[in-house]
């Protein structure tokens, strides 16, 4: 995540403490994810992963998802229908560009 709310490796990373107050500010709480991998879920709470299709990076693993999910259901993204692609909302659009510092085109 930009802004130093991340800080990824080859294939590891970890949230920081601005990161995890972003991530709160914005409705998604680290708290559960936490007590989750706490008990060894098996599931890697963050990462970075390199989008097959895009070619790009992306943030993965339980924090990834979480901020995805949260999107989803702040209706930020939807899907294109019948598709894998993810099309931003003009409410997206606006939340992306005030709390993400991102300007989508």
């Amino acid at each position: 995540m930009a802004g130093g709310h991340a800080e990824l490796a080859r294939d590891a990373g970890i949230v920081t403490d601005t990161g995890v107050e972003f991530l709160g500010r914005i409705g998604i709480d680290m708290t559960a994810m936490r007590a989750q991998r706490a008990r060894k879920s098996g599931r890697v709470l963050c990462r970075p992963c390199l989008d097959w299709s895009e070619r790009r990076p992306h943030l993965a693993g339980m924090v990834g998802s979480a901020i995805c999910t949260h999107c989803f259901d702040m209706g930020w993204i939807r899907r294109s229908e019948g598709t894998r692609a993810v099309l931003v909302t003009p409410k997206g659009q606006r939340v992306f560009r005030e709390e993400f510092g991102l300007e989508l085109t």
